[in-house]
């Protein structure tokens, strides 16, 4: 197995985002753990991970094939109640604290959040 080289200044360690949508969607996971490998699983540089309505229930199908449509409402609430993720996240957006979640790449803006950078001025 190739390792692949990157730095980081502190106690951090990288993970396979991969790994996390996988896990996000294994039903053998408690629900709040799910949520918040979601959350690992999708989240962009800024740690704000953005689901197409609906999406966020597809992913947390329980071992039946049955959709929580409902439920993920109350399971974002639960996860957030641990501390898991941020308490701005809902169903369309979780958010990852961001003292526990850095990302090199990728984007920096957030639709359910207002979220984008700032326009630069060119004459």
């Amino acid at each position: 197995m190739r390792r692949t080289s990157f730095q980081f200044e502190g106690d951090f360690a990288a993970v396979l985002q991969e790994e996390y949508k996988q896990r996000a969607r294994d039903p053998r996971y408690e629900y709040r753990h799910r949520v918040e490998y979601a959350a690992m699983g999708w989240a962009n540089r800024i740690g704000h991970a953005e689901f197409p309505p609906g999406e966020l229930n597809k992913i947390l199908v329980d071992k039946h094939g049955v959709v929580p449509s409902k439920d993920a409402v109350n399971h974002v609430r639960r996860t957030k109640e641990w501390g898991l993720i941020e308490s701005e996240s809902n169903r369309r957006c979780l958010v990852l604290p961001e003292y526990r979640f850095q990302k090199g790449i990728g984007d920096v803006t957030c639709d359910d959040h207002g979220i984008r950078p700032a326009k630069r001025f060119r004459p």
